[in-house]
């Protein structure tokens, strides 16, 4: 009786060890400029100050619901998007200067936008 459930273990094992694919939509060979936000830092003007540093350009993010049925603007994702144009800009640093809501928004239900400035900061 124990063989024959060893037997049947092992042929469900088996049947269960094709060959399968696993299908992404990321590139392996641009992994790194997928969450470029990740290398950019929000710091505080005090931070800034202490630090040597070059000033780069004033960078938004905007967070827009599109749909009734969608998750209402988050500040964590204006913020994101606002650390991922300093990336672009060769930051490494951001300090935010403020976050508000947009009245009238077009092409958007509600929409939020965050504005700050883009730094390099010397390491």
């Amino acid at each position: 009786m124990r063989q024959l459930s060893i037997i049947a273990l092992c042929l469900a094992l088996a049947g269960c060890s094709g060959h399968y694919q696993f299908n992404s939509n990321l590139d392996k060979e641009n992994f790194e400029n997928y969450l470029p936000a990740t290398e950019v830092e929000v710091v505080t003007e005090q931070y800034i100050a202490q630090h040597p540093h070059q000033y780069l350009a004033v960078v938004e993010g905007i967070s827009c619901q599109e749909k009734a049925n969608q998750a209402p603007p988050q500040a964590v994702d204006a913020r994101n998007q606002l650390r991922e144009q300093a990336a672009e800009l060769g930051a490494n640093a951001v300090v935010i200067q403020q976050c508000y809501d947009i009245a009238e928004p077009q092409g958007c239900i509600a929409m939020l936008s965050c504005f700050g400035k883009a730094y390099q900061i010397e390491q």
